[in-house]
């Protein structure tokens, strides 16, 4: 390619949308656009770097010019390491080297967003849980506890979870945001006695898009064999964002984790995808009801579904939580149709540890 037509191409992908960056064979950044800066949160490319990509590797001939594939880019962004989908495009140079351009790939600018969002959450440590507590509904005993994430803005105010979440779960930086969250779950157990948790299960609500990642599936595991836990001291609420795509394939990865001592719970039961299907084919501990049935307690109709679930989770010896109990009225209701075990804001509202350490000192 000529002098001027890489002027041309820089002049044309500096606005651009998407992200781009110019990557030379030798491993050093040489440019990025507009995008890139914004979502890397930098103007200086020496804070980037990118490993090696080989060209062998990949079987891409540099006879062929603008000859491209889609591949996983490790990038380096300053203190913190992480994958990237990308689509490279070698672009051979007459006049100079020759040089990658590289393109990372996002569904829209929603997405490109949620990146810049959790970029910056991880490396300024603005990543936190709220903790919920859940209760037997006839003695008060506190049965478990559920971590929500909580991602923080730069004005420190909580970023709703289904603006970034669904945008990023399936993205390797991710794996960073759930390694922080075990980092900040280790306070929460190394302070369980003082809390009066001894018996009950620290929950960390995720997606069954996490779940289905086999790097993380290893994080979790990892975790509690650093920790040393008793089996079901920790477990996990697997929320459902989207259709399984392979049951079996699930069942395989959660049957892993409850083999290593982790509780399994489906979250927001009779919402969107999950179904009586997952309760028959996935190796659960826990079938949480949804909120909207709890709001619905007093159609009959209503109240006979929930019975029913009940006998199917006795059944098969699971326990069920009812979720969203925000009245006596609806404890009381639960108890009448058989579910033992409540969580809501009559009985407790999220909060952060600092408030949880502080009722207890």
């Amino acid at each position: 390619m000529k002098n001027e037509h890489l002027d041309y191409l820089f002049r044309s992908l500096k606005h651009h949308p998407s992200p781009y960056i110019i990557y030379d064979l030798d491993g050093s950044i040489r440019w990025i656009n507009l995008a890139a800066e914004y979502i890397f949160r930098t103007e200086d490319i020496s804070e980037i770097g990118i490993k090696k990509i080989n060209l062998e590797e990949n079987e891409i001939s540099k006879d062929l010019i603008a000859q491209s594939y889609s591949t996983p880019v490790e990038v380096r962004l300053r203190e913190i390491e992480f994958f990237m989908k990308t689509r490279v495009h070698l672009i051979p140079s007459e006049s100079s080297k020759d040089f990658m351009l590289v393109e990372v790939l996002c569904n829209s600018r929603l997405g490109l967003e949620a990146l810049r969002q959790t970029i910056s959450c991880i490396e300024y440590d603005r990543i936190d849980l709220a903790y919920q507590k859940q209760y037997d509904l006839k003695t008060g005993e506190i049965t478990g506890v559920e971590a929500l994430l909580r991602l923080r803005d730069e004005e420190g105010q909580i970023i709703p979870n289904d603006v970034i979440i669904p945008e990023i779960e399936g993205e390797s930086l991710f794996s960073l945001v759930v390694k922080s969250s075990l980092e900040k779950l280790k306070e929460i157990f190394a302070i369980k006695s003082e809390l009066g948790l001894e018996n009950a299960t620290i929950y960390l609500n995720v997606s069954a898009h996490t779940i289905m990642h086999p790097e993380f599936s290893s994080i979790f595991s990892n975790f509690v064999d650093e920790m040393g836990f008793k089996k079901n001291e920790f477990g996990l609420e697997v929320t459902e964002t989207a259709e399984l795509s392979s049951t079996e394939k699930a069942g395989s990865y959660l049957q892993r984790l409850k083999d290593s001592g982790i509780k399994i719970a489906l979250d927001d039961f009779g919402a969107g995808y999950a179904s009586l299907r997952y309760v028959k084919d996935l190796p659960l501990d826990v079938i949480k009801l949804d909120k909207h049935f709890t709001n619905g307690l007093d159609d009959q109709a209503t109240a006979k579904l929930i019975g029913f679930v009940v006998e199917v989770c006795n059944s098969l010896s699971l326990e069920m939580i009812g979720e969203g109990i925000e009245t006596e009225e609806q404890k009381n209701q639960m108890l009448e149709i058989g579910c033992a075990i409540g969580q809501g804001y009559l009985m407790h509202k999220p909060e952060f540890i600092e408030t949880l350490k502080n009722q207890n000192g």
